[in-house]
């Protein structure tokens, strides 16, 4: 169950107990062997004896096999008090992350037992599940058991005095977390004529006059914000069932675009042979009567800056460039994610928790040659595309397609894929293989160091099954990087192939030439500013290395301030150590900053290296002293940090100073 993957979840070991699994990768019994939490079973104390056939591959056989949320498949908007409803064995409902899952059937199955998750049942178990297991890719193993969004409501009367204000979200400042709008409001526009629209996670039926409507026909008051983000919902619902039922479309389908469609050839200014012309995201106005209270359903609310997002485009006889004006400094290629398929051009604009997209239908022909760039501040994005006729004029940039103009919180966004092809394959360990994969001819992204992509595979028996996977840089050597990273080309993903996994022996078949399915990366996940501390210590076991590398090397280029670094790194034996030469080599470049201590636990005759398992004696005299600009980050399997945090909470470490992958 290692952690090559950020929120190892699936890949199984059969016949292999836990204390054997932690014995291999040198995580000392937890509990101990003789401690009272072994009494009765010699399990450990997340751990319970599971029915025969209650298997963690038999529960993906059953969700694969039918739904399970008991909703029929329609997803709904759950209040708090419809979840609280749902608590007692037999009918358990609980919400991570702002999403409803019926667990019923999967008591069962839970590792720790039917006890530990009614512990969340009927509520919000979002800060159990992160507290017990957050790396766990819980949104693929409950897919068939999801009910639909938590919904919260926020009550605001925009410009009263005494007004409850909407807190902004927590704003990234540190290592490569892309930069979120700073200044945040709720919108304050004219309430314009009002529609109906049905209200299930569907999309709307059209009536005879071409207006949105449901099935019960009663009028919704829609307030579509000016930055094409989603419509928001202001109805008061008229009874206590009514509000259980009436939900808000998260994706509706708006019959008029937000923004009239790109200018004819009569509209486009020319000068100099180059034509010009500019799309305007403006703020809303204010309320017309600002007595007015709003009931507002929060998880359909965009965020809108007060600074307007815009965008402009440009032609040459060549080129045609896109310019995004964001107002906010500091913007890099991690921000980016590019996508062009035919003349479908998407760009998506990754800005803290919310992304923000140019989403269109080009007027003509471009190639895949796609060039990125920054103004100097950071604050403006430039896309060249080059264009296939050379020397035809564009009368306008094209048409706008459903995400264009669009904040949304990222959180809402679906997760895309992308067909891409294995351009190599190369044997790290035995049982561990870097593959080069190719994106798309018109697809560009940058990973930030530490944050991972998923992989889809179809498995036999299965059907579809997602991963997450972290992308390492090609080499520890920066000389060695190639190209195709720095455009935003390529990735290497590091896997190891557990024989008796469900997806990792089918990725471990892949051969260049071959299609592997590659998801955008998790711009949810926020690491601790790496920037802000002077020591930083990594403990990680088997592949929970792969963060390692993109980390470490771009903490060690930076030159405006040095940080220290220690890696232990944790094994079973000396075959497992991943990438062995060059971590030695790195540390001899950076003797002064980087020091890499390899632990085995199974070390045999020749090793003279230090051995054990992860336990305060083994880490003590080189782990850096607890304290405000100090940083531990743990990543392993389950068992590994577990030990790992307790070891780090002896030695004194607070909460705010280790961070568990």
């Amino acid at each position: 169950m290692g952690c090559g993957r950020v929120g190892c979840a699936i890949t199984t070991v059969t016949n292999t107990t836990n204390d054997e699994m932690s014995g291999n990768l040198g995580v000392p019994a937890f509990p101990a062997l003789a401690s009272p939490q072994r009494a009765g079973g010699g399990k450990s104390r997340n751990k319970v004896a599971l029915k025969p056939g209650r298997s963690l591959m038999d529960w993906i056989r059953l969700s694969k096999s039918k739904d399970l949320s008991g909703t029929g498949g329609r997803l709904q908007n759950v209040t708090p008090e419809e979840l609280a409803k749902h608590d007692k064995e037999g009918d358990v409902w609980t919400a991570i992350r702002g999403k409803v899952y019926n667990v019923t059937a999967y008591a069962e199955y839970h590792p720790g037992g039917a006890d530990e998750l009614m512990r969340a049942a009927g509520k919000d178990g979002t800060d159990l599940f992160n507290e017990v297991h957050r790396w766990v890719n819980y949104e693929s193993m409950l897919e068939s058991c999801l009910v639909g969004r938590l919904r919260t409501t926020l009550h605001a009367a925009p410009n009263s005095a005494g007004a409850p204000k909407r807190k902004p979200p927590k704003v990234q400042t540190g290592f490569l977390k892309p930069p979120l709008p700073s200044t945040l409001k709720l919108p304050q526009a004219p309430l314009p004529s009002t529609s109906s629209v049905e209200n299930t996670g569907r999309k709307p039926s059209t009536s005879s006059e071409g207006k949105l409507g449901n099935s019960s026909e009663r009028p919704v008051t829609m307030i579509q914000d000016n930055t094409g983000g989603i419509p928001v919902t202001i109805a008061a619902p008229e009874t206590a069932q009514d509000e259980c039922d009436t939900v808000d479309n998260p994706w509706p389908i708006n019959p008029k675009p937000s923004k009239a469609p790109f200018p004819d050839a009569a509209s486009v200014q020319e000068k100099d042979s180059i034509s010009h012309e500019s799309v305007t995201v403006s703020p809303p106005e204010a309320a017309p009567n600002e007595e007015d209270a709003m009931d507002i359903s929060v998880n359909a609310v965009p965020t809108v800056t007060r600074e307007a997002l815009r965008y402009d485009w440009f032609q040459s006889d060549k080129h045609v460039t896109i310019v995004v004006y964001t107002k906010r400094k500091g913007l890099t290629r991690e921000n980016v994610i590019l996508d062009k398929i035919g003349r479908e051009f998407q760009l998506c604009l990754i800005l803290g928790e919310q992304q923000y997209s140019v989403h269109v239908e080009l007027e003509g022909e471009v190639t895949d040659k796609i060039n990125v760039s920054f103004g100097a501040s950071g604050s403006k994005l430039d896309v060249k595309l080059t264009k296939v006729d050379a020397g035809r004029k564009w009368a306008g940039l094209g048409s706008p397609l459903d995400m264009d103009g669009r904040l949304v919180s990222a959180g809402d966004c679906v997760r895309k894929y992308r067909a891409c092809l294995v351009e190599s394959r190369t044997e790290v360990t035995h049982d561990t293989v870097l593959f080069c994969v190719r994106l798309p001819p018109g697809s560009r992204m940058w990973v930030p160091a530490g944050h991972h992509v998923y992989v889809c595979g179809e498995v036999s028996g299965f059907g579809q099954v997602e991963r997450p996977y972290t992308p390492v840089p090609s080499s520890l050597s920066p000389a060695q990087v190639g190209p195709g990273e720095e455009q935003g080309v390529v990735l290497y993903l590091m896997i190891k192939v557990y024989t008796q996994g469900a997806l990792t022996p089918v990725l471990g078949a892949l051969q260049p030439g071959d299609r592997l399915d590659v998801s955008d990366y998790d711009t949810t996940l926020a690491l601790p500013p790496l920037v802000n501390f002077t020591s930083i210590a990594f403990l990680v076991a088997g592949t929970g290395f792969t963060p390692v590398p993109g980390l470490v090397t771009w903490l060690l280029s930076r030159d405006d301030r040095k940080v220290d670094i220690t890696v232990f790194f944790f094994n079973k034996q000396e075959r497992d150590v991943l990438w062995g030469e060059q971590l030695e080599e790195l540390e001899q470049r950076h003797a002064e900053r980087l020091k890499v201590i390899l632990v085995l636990s199974d070390p045999g005759g020749e090793w003279t290296g230090r051995t054990g398992r992860i336990r305060q004696e083994v880490v003590e005299n080189d782990l850096p002293a607890p304290g405000p600009v100090t940083m531990a980050m743990v990543c392993g399997p389950i068992q590994f940090n577990q030990a790992a945090v307790k070891v780090l909470q002896e030695m004194g470490y607070q909460d705010s100073m280790y961070y568990v992958f």
